[in-house]
């Protein structure tokens, strides 16, 4: 009798081992197995590898959803880059389209009728002074229409205010272009230079809100404010036009063809900075920028200039360079441009002067 309950036991506990390996065989390993398997086809490019269910317990079949999920959202990313990237290119190329049109039409064709005013006038010089006279003065106003078209090219393609002023004084001057809008700038905190990058960025960003603002809101009143902290650069840029309702992912706005906040975006992202835009359909936009910055301690006496050796003070200085762990402060343009293009030999000549007096 013990014996036959002995086996009997036996039995029962094979049919149980044998049944909850089976269980965890169909429910458990068989599952991971598949999802490893899509996780391969995945790493070898096929995005969909994860739409297809693989069963088991609940836990797998949500880490399965998970994973799905995230790729949805990389394929979505990868979408949007790549619509980005291809509207990015196609803006280059229009642009020196454009570039290309307006020199041929305008610089070309302009240069072409001063060389041949210049050989008529040569013709009249001992015929009719006169008249020669009065087409080289004509061929001179040419002259200067060209240059001023060139500026304005350049000033298109790179803002001169921007490179010699700074980012206060380059906003000022894109004011003119807004209108009817009422503009009312605020900087908070002590203005500084900041490198080209981060000055480049900001402006790029204020310059894309204004030309959105124009073409589309309707805005009568715009708030500009720049804040210059410790750690940083805040740009605020409000407007009380007809609004908008932002997508729940501002890569999105690919799909809609609308790339100006996106490239916003891009600029921000690329220099550590946080970029954030709140919209409500007839309340107006809102576009937050911050860009965190390395602030250096300007000293409280007066410093020499060390390309004219001018004696300045640091926060009435044009620009500032760190140059091998130093600052370099100066009281003009020509002399910062002169100093980028040979700092050894100004830096060492700084330290010279330093070391005769101590």
């Amino acid at each position: 009798m013990i014996h036959s309950s002995f086996w009997e036991l036996c039995c029962l506990g094979a049919a149980l081992f044998v049944a909850s390996n089976l269980w965890f065989y169909i429910r458990v390993l068989r599952p991971v197995q598949k999802l490893s398997l899509q996780a391969v086809q995945l790493s070898q490019g096929e995005m969909d590898s994860f739409d297809h269910q693989c069963g088991g317990i609940p836990e797998i079949r949500d880490l399965r959803r998970a994973m799905s999920g995230m790729v949805g959202h990389v394929r979505r990313a990868q979408e949007q880059s790549r619509a980005y990237a291809e509207q990015l290119a196609d803006g280059q190329e229009n642009e020196r389209k454009r570039v290309a049109r307006e020199l041929h039409d305008d610089a070309v064709q302009s240069t072409i009728a001063i060389t041949q005013g210049i050989d008529m006038a040569k013709n009249w010089v001992k015929t009719d002074p006169d008249r020669a006279l009065q087409m080289l003065q004509l061929v001179r106003e040419q002259g200067v229409e060209i240059v001023n078209s060139l500026r304005n090219l350049i000033g298109d393609l790179r803002p001169p205010a921007l490179e010699e002023l700074g980012l206060i004084p380059a906003l000022e001057m894109q004011f003119s272009v807004i209108q009817p809008a009422e503009i009312k700038l605020r900087t908070h905190g002590e203005i500084r230079r900041l490198d080209e990058q981060h000055e480049l960025t900001l402006f790029r960003a204020a310059q894309e809100a204004l030309r959105n603002i124009t073409r589309h809101t309707q805005a009568r009143h715009i708030h500009i404010d720049v804040d210059y902290q410790s750690q940083g650069v805040a740009l605020q840029i409000q407007d009380d036009g007809c609004g908008f309702k932002p997508p729940q992912q501002l890569g999105d706005l690919a799909f809609q063809h609308h790339y100006g906040l996106l490239g916003i975006q891009e600029r921000v992202t690329s220099l550590d900075g946080r970029f954030k835009i709140d919209s409500q359909v007839g309340k107006g936009t809102s576009l937050n920028i911050y860009l965190p910055t390395i602030a250096y301690d300007q000293p409280d006496d007066r410093v020499r200039d060390p390309v004219c050796s001018a004696s300045i003070e640091p926060h009435q200085a044009y620009g500032s360079v760190l140059y091998e762990g130093e600052i370099h402060y100066f009281c003009c343009p020509v002399c910062q441009g002169a100093f980028q293009k040979d700092p050894d030999l100004y830096h060492n000549k700084t330290k010279a002067n330093t070391a005769v007096l101590e």
